[in-house]
């Protein structure tokens, strides 16, 4: 059956869908030359609207993942893109229309976003409801996709992209909001960590519901190691954490979730309840079991989205990443019945800032550390957990109420001192996350390349651009094109072949 593409915000601009699976091998480099030292792939993957539900609705969220990926070797790139074939892309694609209706699916306006419950009937019992849409990740030689509710993460083949299914460890992971549709039928967070020497996997799971989170430590043989916290404050959207030498940061801030508000309140889940406190808990790394230490802050309503790295000096615990002034979500005060969604930076601005904690005594307090407005932060992944320095990051200018992205950014994050490159200035484009690939597999911390991802949506083609981090500020040392549309995808990581 075809559809003709809905004329929803979900849908437009950057978010118009790559609806067709691309191979392009050895990719038109238009300017410069690609490092041959680089030897690794760029994974990245999104929502990508395939057909309405079956309510007739296009929840960005509840759209399938695709898996976007760009190998380098040897001087030249090949590009890749696949659906991700979860349960659910697998069941509509054998009926070969929607199967699923969501309890938030059904407003036709703002409200739906399909993290709801499901409706299940004799065709979908059974079946997860997950999408695999928010990140993906390396782990165990595989790359793991993930949407951080709804179902088990996902493995993919790096070089193929095809869909390996299920990770085995799946079984060993809790439950998320939704009752488990199947056997191994689990939940896993968007935005893990890693120790690089190890390859141990820090995750969790989140819901609203006590235990509102559960930690996951999974080891590179496939065992986990789970806790529950049963003392966490309230229900938080727990979408990232910081790693230290000795902790997992857990943020507990006052962006909450619940689905009594979509059955009794007849909006969606999210709720921006400002009268709670940021709480930390200072979860130990090695001894998952261990005492948690909880930090009830008297920091302002604020929120941070994406963490970029943390630091600790004595008895100086340091937080960053950009600090936004309310989660970019929508909310029933932003809009009526019948309104059209607004996304992401439309609605809320952040810069980058830092929490600074004193482990003796417990205070907090927050810092602005630039005007620029900042997201999407990303760092040197061989470090996380050991300190940084290097942060890299998408900035822009205010807009309204919310702030246009045009820039790359990279910040010294113990000086202070930034570096940019202005990407677009005037052109209808989306200038996404970005990653850190290191020159070589011992480089020194932040020796390396940045990749950012271009999508010229109204030109309908997309770029690759790659920086050396010895000086972005002289343009991209390399442009990689792609001769049709990027779709839209939020995160994505560096896989290293070498």
């Amino acid at each position: 059956m075809g559809y003709p593409l809905p004329q929803e915000n979900s849908l437009k601009g950057p978010f118009q869908p790559m609806r067709f699976e691309a191979t392009v091998e050895e990719c038109i480099v238009t300017e410069g030359e690609i490092p041959r030292d680089l030897a690794g792939g760029f994974y990245r993957t999104g929502p990508t609207w395939k057909r309405p539900t079956k309510q007739g609705a296009n929840p960005l969220l509840g759209q399938d993942g695709m898996v976007q990926g760009l190998v380098l070797r040897e001087g030249r790139a090949d590009f890749r893109n696949r659906w991700i074939r979860t349960p659910k892309y697998l069941l509509e694609d054998r009926h070969g229309r929607s199967m699923f209706e969501w309890t938030d699916g059904g407003f036709g306006d703002w409200r739906d976003t399909a993290y709801g419950d499901v409706t299940r009937d004799r065709f979908n019992c059974g079946v997860p409801q997950g999408t695999a849409n928010i990140n993906i990740f390396p782990f165990q030689g595989e790359m793991v996709a993930s949407s951080e509710q709804g179902g088990a993460p996902i493995a993919i083949d790096p070089i193929t992209l095809d869909t390996k299914g299920i990770v085995p460890w799946s079984p060993k992971l809790s439950r998320g909001m939704h009752d488990p549709a199947a056997f191994g039928d689990a939940a896993f967070t968007a935005h893990p960590k890693w120790d690089h020497e190890t390859g141990t996997l820090y995750g969790w799971t989140y819901r609203d519901f006590a235990p509102y989170v559960t930690m996951h430590i999974v080891h590179p043989d496939g065992t986990v190691d789970s806790r529950d916290l049963w003392d966490a404050p309230y229900n938080t959207v727990a979408h990232d954490v910081w790693l230290t030498p000795e902790w997992i940061v857990m943020p507990f801030q006052p962006f909450t979730l619940d689905r009594k508000r979509i059955t009794e309140k007849k909006v969606n889940l999210w709720g921006w309840e400002e009268d709670k406190p940021i709480v930390l808990a200072l979860i130990p790394r090695d001894d998952v079991q261990g005492e948690i230490r909880w930090i009830e802050t008297d920091l302002p309503p604020q929120y941070i989205m994406h963490t970029m790295s943390a630091n600790v000096d004595g008895d100086r615990l340091m937080l960053d990443g950009p600090i936004f002034n309310r989660p970019p979500f929508p909310f029933e005060q932003d809009f009526a019945a019948g309104d059209d969604i607004a996304l992401f930076f439309s609605i809320a601005k952040s810069h980058l800032g830092r929490w600074t904690i004193d482990l003796r005594t417990g205070a907090a307090k927050s810092e602005q550390l630039s005007d620029r407005p900042s997201e999407l932060p990303k760092v040197d992944e061989r470090y996380y957990g050991r300190g940084y320095t290097w942060g890299y990051q998408v900035g822009g200018v205010v807009k309204r109420g919310g702030m246009s992205m045009n820039s790359l950014v990279v910040t010294n994050m113990r000086t202070l001192s930034e570096q940019a490159y202005q990407i677009r200035s005037s052109q209808p484009a989306a200038v996404l996350e970005a990653t850190f690939a290191p020159r070589s597999p011992d480089a020194p911390e932040g020796d390396g390349y940045i990749i950012v991802p271009v999508s010229w949506w109204a030109d309908k083609r997309g770029e690759y651009q790659i920086f050396d981090t010895h000086d972005i500020t002289k343009g991209p040392i390399c442009r990689i094109e792609l001769p049709f549309l990027m779709g839209w995808t939020p995160h994505g990581h560096w896989m290293d072949f070498r």
